[in-house]
């Protein structure tokens, strides 16, 4: 099989072929960040470690998205939503919320933790179960359900 880094390299070859300049720019920029954290740390990235670079990528172009949507910017928005299309492609299928919840619930059983004061004892474990297959803020929406929950139910038993 091959790595995510050899298929972005790959990729980004087909798009400068095709002349696909959205595409390649995209590619260009990820493969950039990937590079830029291999210096970082002084060797090649992990395929995990590269989805890491990827989703801070959708992150980032997340939070423009917030932004241009306040200046009004819909050409902008439009443009860092296809990219985040493009990013996507190389990230596994993800996760939905009630699967997550569904871990983290059997987390919190397992490790009995309920209420808000044990989101950080939650959260490692669940996030190093869920992966790279679902991004934090939706990671951390289900932790959060999950310990409210168990604490309400708790408190009325």
């Amino acid at each position: 099989m091959t790595s995510i880094a050899e298929r972005l390299v790959s990729d980004l070859g087909t798009a400068m072929r095709q002349k696909d300049a959205e595409r390649r720019d995209v590619l260009r920029y990820l493969r950039s960040e990937v590079k830029n954290a291999e210096i970082e740390k002084g060797r090649e990235l992990t395929d995990d470690e590269v989805l890491g670079v990827i989703q801070r990528q959708i992150k980032q172009r997340r939070e423009s998205i917030e932004q241009f949507q306040k200046g009004n910017r819909q050409d902008l928005v439009d443009a860092e939503a296809a990219q985040i299309v493009i990013l996507e492609t190389y990230l596994p299928p993800q996760m939905d919320q009630a699967e997550i919840e569904q871990i983290a619930a059997s987390l919190a059983e397992e490790l009995d933790l309920a209420g808000a004061r044990d989101m950080g004892k939650l959260m490692g474990p669940l996030r190093e179960r869920v992966g790279t297959r679902a991004e934090g803020r939706a990671i951390s929406e289900a932790a959060r359900n999950v310990l409210e929950q168990r604490a309400n139910g708790e408190a009325t038993s």
